[in-house]
């Protein structure tokens, strides 16, 4: 076992933005994923235009069924639950920044501390940027079969998220 993790009431999450300017960019979509399997993915209303790179990785695999920000909003919050997960994101300062300009922090489903997985890679001597650089090193070591999942997509970089973490959990090896 590479780490023993601190608590098991996570939550998986990623989200798609505008652009990576948090003072002008929008939610586009979320993907949430349950330790039990159970998925949210909602694709949200916006107004900001998407800089050339959403709009030539992102938008083309949406499936443009936007939701309103207000129906979002209760849809995540029931999902989520009370018992207030931690949320686990690959570079978390962007996915929860443009989160709480939807929901803001003090009223947040999640726990008000929000785990960045590329950080838990860095602290295992892993290179954080393994997940989008040399990618396909770290998903054989750990057997994951990454093209099944859609790539750019908010509910399927949740759900591989997912699996590399229980990957390096249940890895008896270091990677």
């Amino acid at each position: 076992m590479i780490f023993k993790p601190f608590s098991d009431n996570i939550i998986f999450f990623d989200a798609e933005f505008t652009n990576l300017d948090i003072r002008t960019g929008e939610l586009i979509s979320i993907g949430i994923v349950k330790m039990n399997g159970e998925e949210l993915y909602l694709e949200l209303e916006y107004n900001e235009k998407p800089c050339d790179w959403v709009k030539e990785n992102i938008l083309p695999n949406l499936t443009n069924k936007k939701t309103p920000k207000k129906e979002a909003i209760k849809k995540i919050k029931k999902f989520v639950g009370p018992n207030k997960p931690y949320a686990v994101a690959y570079v978390n300062q962007f996915d929860m920044a443009f989160f709480y300009k939807l929901i803001p922090q003090i009223d947040s489903p999640f726990l008000w501390l929000p785990i960045d997985f590329a950080s838990v890679l860095f602290a295992l001597g892993i290179n954080p940027e393994i997940m989008t650089k040399s990618r396909t090193e770290l998903y054989k070591k750990l057997n994951i079969d990454y093209k099944k999942y859609e790539k750019h997509n908010a509910l399927e970089d949740a759900k591989l998220l997912k699996e590399v973490y229980l990957g390096l959990i249940k890895n008896e090896k270091n990677i």
